[in-house]
């Protein structure tokens, strides 16, 4: 299993709230996922059952799709993807397992 992503308070602020995995790929469902409350720099799509979170970006470097990856409220996840890289790290789109 992947590790566990480092703190967010190491990371830098990472700009506004990323485009959800789905409507990066097909641009007429381009929306911005939603902030998850009580956990910073996480995200989430409703619309899709979608999350991501901002990690550093060597921990990125070893990450690969449908890679086991630790939901932010302990479950297990699954990765879907890499996102755009952000000051500091880099987003990875995850659902859970």
């Amino acid at each position: 299993m992947t590790e566990s992503p480092q703190d967010a308070s190491d990371l830098f602020w990472s700009g506004p709230s990323p485009y959800c995995e789905i409507g990066r790929n097909h641009p007429r469902d381009r929306h911005r996922m939603k902030a998850v409350e009580g956990h910073e720099l996480v995200w989430g799509c409703d619309r899709h059952s979608l999350f991501a979170r901002l990690v550093a970006s060597h921990q990125a470097e070893s990450i690969k799709r449908n890679d086991e990856f630790p939901m932010h409220d302990g479950s297990e996840g699954l990765v879907t993807g890499l996102g755009d890289e952000r000051p500091g790290g880099t987003i990875i789109y995850f659902r859970a397992k």
